[in-house]
């Protein structure tokens, strides 16, 4: 499609262009707008010149661009996209807009947002969109926009993901282009990734809960955290009120009413409000802490919270091990075997072991630098590949071979961090954290709970939107707290235990008064309460 200048009948020029299209197989002729700027020689009558100046060029390119415009839209009347397109647009005010699939990397970095994202998540979206991309071009190069892609090329691409990616990598994938989807499809579109997030392939028992610290544990805890100054009544406070790290370091004195001895705190996770009572250890810390001249109980931990997070979990997690992994040395590490010398074997392993596609092809260039006597670092350096990546690479090919051949070692205090606080998981996934800060959550939860407190009152202390919630997530009795709980609510008929122990007449008279006063008591509590009250 071309444009062109026409005359008027006395010779002078028309100040419009005009182009051609057919239309419904008529040839039509339209005004694509002015001309500007000074018109080639040969228009004038003065040369043999074909262009003319930077504005009159500019101006055609202009005519050009509205002329294929009209032609597009005149290609789409008619047809349902066409009609459904001009429905929407006149209930909601807006011009349907079609992303391309080539363009999520960018319409997603420059999303608006209320915080800002760090470079790092946006380099690992791009990697995600860019796969998806190449992905599409290779199944179906004619398709450009986002919706044009159907649930059976996502259900493929996603199958493709899950042979070759740890399932993390592939659950957040899928999330995030799910995400952007929603976002950037057109309304009324059907989002083709929506059926897959949430899902998990080997089902729920692949989830790691938090393991929950027993009475004895947590005593034990305690006393490991007194060794740390800063770290003491963070924990003590995490423990005694089940709440979360950042509310914990958050902690504001409006909060606290030791008059009352109660803590009234808005969640910064939910915004839930949530209400507990201020036991003896944690009073003793807050009063300790009183006069400090902020508005802050932990100013010093919420300056840390925001700066280096992951120091405060490690310095936790030192806690655990020095609680729980005991003074005894570790028996001593074999001498590594060079690992130039079994490259060959190993990568067969890795081969074997890992499935084709980006991951095997990351492990095995971190090996073969390793190998060729690259430390660490340098192979950091060298690759762009984050620290952590590199070294859970070396010693996942390392336990795959079998051979130990890693020449430096992680150090006591690692190694006990990592048997006291974590649970390995296949398939290259990350090791789960299971006794971590919110370790001490489901250990109030699961404590209260056992103890006999209605689950009413433990989400009135935790926040938490249902029950389903609380007993999913954070209640794991262990095998002797589910025993005691048991033999303390069933009859002595099925326990065979008559000589348990039995609450006093002023220990049940106690109970039940604080079930009459909280509005929790039933008609047989009431009835109790009388007879009980009567014989006193």
């Amino acid at each position: 499609m071309s444009v062109g200048i026409r005359r008027q009948r006395d010779g002078t020029l028309r100040p419009f262009w005009y182009g051609e299209h057919v239309e419904d197989g008529k040839r039509k002729v339209l005004n694509v707008g002015e001309w500007r700027g000074t018109p080639p020689a040969s228009l004038l009558g003065t040369g043999d010149g074909i262009t003319g100046d930077a504005a009159f060029e500019a101006s055609r390119k202009e005519a050009e661009a509205t002329l294929k415009g009209h032609a597009k839209e005149a290609g789409r009347k008619g047809r349902v996209e066409h009609l459904t397109e001009r429905l929407i647009e006149s209930k909601t005010g807006r011009a349907m807009e079609y992303v391309a699939i080539a363009d999520l990397p960018n319409r997603w970095r420059n999303l608006g947002r209320q915080s800002q994202v760090s470079e790092p998540y946006l380099k690992g979206c791009d990697t995600v969109f860019n796969r998806f991309a190449a992905f599409m071009q290779a199944r179906k190069p004619g398709a450009t926009n986002l919706y044009e892609v159907t649930a059976k090329d996502a259900s493929t691409h996603v199958t493709e993901l899950q042979v070759k990616l740890a399932q993390k990598t592939v659950r957040d994938a899928v999330k995030l282009l799910n995400k952007s989807f929603e976002r950037f499809l057109p309304v009324g579109g059907v989002n083709p990734f929506a059926g897959f997030v949430g899902r998990r392939t080997n089902g729920e028992s692949e989830t790691i809960h938090r393991k929950p610290f027993t009475s004895d544990e947590l005593k034990a805890l305690l006393a490991a955290a007194s060794n740390d100054a800063f770290m003491h009544p963070l924990v003590v406070t995490a423990a005694c009120t089940g709440m979360r790290r950042g509310d914990v370091c958050g902690l504001k004195w409006a909060d606290v009413d030791l008059a009352e001895g109660m803590l009234a705190v808005k969640t910064a996770k939910t915004g839930a409000q949530i209400e507990i009572p201020i036991f003896k250890p944690l009073r003793t810390v807050l009063e300790e802490r009183q006069g400090n001249g902020g508005a802050l109980v932990f100013p010093e931990a919420a300056r840390m919270l925001k700066e280096n997070p992951d120091g405060l979990t490690w310095r936790f997690k030192k806690i655990v091990a020095q609680a729980f992994a005991g003074d005894a040395q570790p028996p001593a590490l074999p001498v590594p075997v060079p690992a130039a010398d079994i490259e060959t074997d190993v990568a067969a392993a890795i081969a074997r072991g890992v499935p084709g596609g980006d991951r095997r092809d990351r492990i095995l260039e971190v090996f073969r630098r390793y190998c060729a006597g690259a430390s660490l670092r340098q192979i950091v350096t060298a690759t762009g590949y984050c620290k952590a990546t590199v070294s859970n690479d070396l010693h996942a090919v390392q336990d795959m071979a079998g051979k130990h051949f890693l020449r430096v070692q992680t150090t006591n205090v690692k190694k006990a961090v990592r048997e006291t606080t974590q649970i390995p998981r296949a398939r290259g996934q990350r090791a789960a954290s299971v006794r971590d800060w919110h370790a001490l959550r489901a250990t109030f939860v699961t404590l209260a709970l056992s103890a006999g407190v209605p689950i009413e009152l433990v989400r009135r202390a935790t926040g938490h939107a249902t029950t389903e919630i609380v007993l999913k997530y954070y209640f794991h009795p262990g095998r002797e707290q589910f025993r005691a709980a048991l033999t303390g609510a069933l009859p002595d008929v099925l326990t065979g235990d008559a000589a348990k122990k039995r609450l006093t007449t002023a220990e049940e008279l106690a109970a039940l008064a604080a079930k009459l006063a909280e509005g929790s008591a039933t008609k047989e509590d009431k009835s109790r309460f009388r007879k009980l009250a009567a014989k006193v």
